[in-house]
């Protein structure tokens, strides 16, 4: 029976926080809370075991601004019917993180300009050389032997006019060639 009483003692009240891992400069939150929402008074905190805390009506508690003084092990007591006490919260401070200074800053997107300065270059080194390659390209394949380098749609074009035009020019001068004969004999 004693067991079952401390139990029910023990459970009736509880502590409630905002969170359990905190950066420091955060705010912390606790609400000592009765079972059932029933009213409490006389509200304790306790960090680590020592109460720090008083409040006659109130059973909520802030810190604005946490630091890591306030790293420990939160319980409250209150008034009900009789003085409960809650089970304990861990509650953790890290230390705030220091900003980087204003070098590391500034060589950061110092650096990233080089890296898009050096990347705008090469791009337009790369276009160049294939516009280069592209007219070369155009060059040998006009020149070369009636087409066999067709480079493209324009060019294969060209080529088959080209063809065209050099057959029309070979069926004329056949004719013309076999008029001459039929005229000399």
């Amino acid at each position: 029976m004693w067991l079952w009483t401390a139990l029910l003692l023990w459970d009736w009240l509880l502590l409630q926080v905002s969170g359990r891992v905190f950066t420091e400069g955060e705010p912390l939150t606790m609400r000592c809370h009765a079972w059932k929402n029933k009213i409490v008074y006389n509200v304790l905190f306790y960090q680590n075991g020592k109460a720090f805390k008083f409040s006659s009506q109130d059973s909520e508690l802030t810190i604005p601004k946490t630091n890591v003084n306030h790293n420990g092990i939160y319980h409250c007591s209150a008034m009900g019917r009789y003085r409960y006490t809650s089970a304990g919260v861990s509650v953790t401070v890290q230390g705030s993180q220091a900003p980087n200074p204003v070098w590391f800053h500034i060589l950061f997107h110092l650096a990233m300009g080089v890296i898009f300065l050096v990347s705008t270059v090469l791009c337009w080194i790369i276009y160049k050389e294939l516009q280069r390659n592209k007219k070369e390209n155009l060059k040998v394949s006009l020149s070369s032997d009636h087409g066999k380098n067709v480079t493209s749609y324009l060019h294969k074009d060209r080529y088959v006019e080209k063809e065209l035009k050099f057959q029309e020019e070979k069926e004329l001068q056949k004719e013309a060639h076999q008029k001459s004969k039929e005229g000399e004999g």
